[in-house]
């Protein structure tokens, strides 16, 4: 019989999962002889709902009448309630044993746009709460921004609530509890096509001699393997050298949630900086912090050099130039030089052609340029 814990929430409570898909409940406790004693006390099957509430709602039971020698009453029997922030904090341990963004993702977002519900009972919770919050965040000004939030943020806000009542459901922290962001019963905010913003050859050489005049060259580094490789931040940071074939001049990037795996070759000035790297490692990362950690994010000096260099690059551009924009820049380079928008495809790591689509009209430029010189 192999059995684990159910639950750091529920503490005392164990189960034994079925290849059939049944879980047994057990508790754990002292008897009146201060015994360990471990007992069954339920059965989930296709028939029976049993769930974690049932087994510490009896445990609980058990409990009081040994201490007091009397059943516990009815009218004050504990049917333990379970808050909003408990699912959330049960959701969390999972996101940080399962997910690298859980702070930057699930406890921000949390924090910022959904600790309001915290003592609320999520039984009670119903799409039109969080048609509220939607229209609320896609309404109100932040007070820091002064803007409104983007659809796009909106829709992650939503799907991080969902995926926290995904994760009480599945782990049945709460009995009969139904999703009320689920199957559509929130319609999500719709994103327009964004307008991409890239960089000129001019302007990208600018920052990159901006950027190799500090005294410090990570942010050079980084900029250069970022426009040179298109790869995706996530990507440029978790590298390590067995992802660097120095013979081939090759570099792998590994398939992700986002992402194809591919390879890509090393342009002479993404070599340089490669070999720099190598000369002066400190561990098994190909671009890690001064400390030797890996980067989550582009450090912020970044920004505040590019927004020096662009004059209204700045939080009211909805086209500021960001991080993201260097593999926008790769693309459409690659795209305004005639490369057709397959190998585009490959060469980002898209999952869906759909994706690369966005590159097209200015592939349709190219060629309609070309048609033109036709002509005599």
């Amino acid at each position: 019989m192999a059995l684990k814990k159910a639950s750091n929430k529920y503490p005392g409570i164990f189960i034994n999962e079925y290849k059939n898909g049944n879980v047994a409940y057990y508790i754990n406790y002292r008897n009146e002889d201060g015994i360990p004693t471990l007992k069954k006390v339920g059965m989930k099957t296709k028939q029976s709902n049993y769930t974690i509430m049932d087994a510490y709602d009896r445990l609980i039971e058990v409990k009081h009448k040994i201490a007091t020698g009397e059943e516990l009453p009815k009218v004050v029997q504990r049917k333990a309630k379970v808050l909003f922030e408990d699912i959330f904090e049960d959701y969390l341990n999972w996101a940080k044993a399962n997910k690298k963004t859980w702070k930057h993702n699930d406890l921000l977002v949390y924090n910022k746009h959904l600790s309001y519900l915290a003592k609320s009972d999520p039984r009670t919770l119903k799409p039109k709460d969080f048609e509220e919050l939607k229209q609320r965040k896609l309404t109100e000004t932040d007070k820091k921004t002064g803007r409104v939030l983007a659809p796009k943020t909106v829709q992650h806000i939503l799907a991080t609530a969902r995926h926290i009542f995904n994760h009480a459901i599945k782990n049945e922290l709460i009995k009969n509890l139904t999703n009320p962001i689920g199957s559509g019963r929130v319609r999500m905010p719709k994103v327009e096509n964004q307008k991409i913003g890239f960089f000129t050859k001019e302007k990208a050489q600018e920052l990159l001699e901006l950027l190799q005049q500090r005294e410090n060259q990570r942010l050079y580094e980084l900029t250069t393997l970022l426009l040179f490789t298109g790869a995706r931040f996530s990507e440029v940071a978790r590298l390590t050298w067995s992802d660097i074939n120095f013979n081939t001049n090759l570099i792998y990037f590994a398939s992700s949630k986002d992402g194809n795996a591919r390879y890509i070759k090393m342009s002479n000035r993404v070599l340089e900086v490669v070999n720099t790297l190598y000369k002066n490692k400190i561990n098994n990362l190909v671009i890690p912090t001064i400390n030797g950690n890996k980067y989550e994010k582009m450090p912020k000096e970044w920004q505040i050099e590019v927004d020096k260099l662009i004059p209204g690059n700045d939080n009211a551009n909805k086209d500021r130039l960001t991080t993201h924009s260097l593999r926008h820049t790769h693309a459409s380079w690659l795209a305004q030089s005639g490369v057709d928008i397959l190998h585009i495809k490959e060469q980002l790591g898209h999952k869906k052609i759909e994706t690369t689509m966005r590159y097209s009209h200015l592939i349709d430029n190219r060629r309609h340029q070309a048609t033109e010189r036709l002509n005599f």
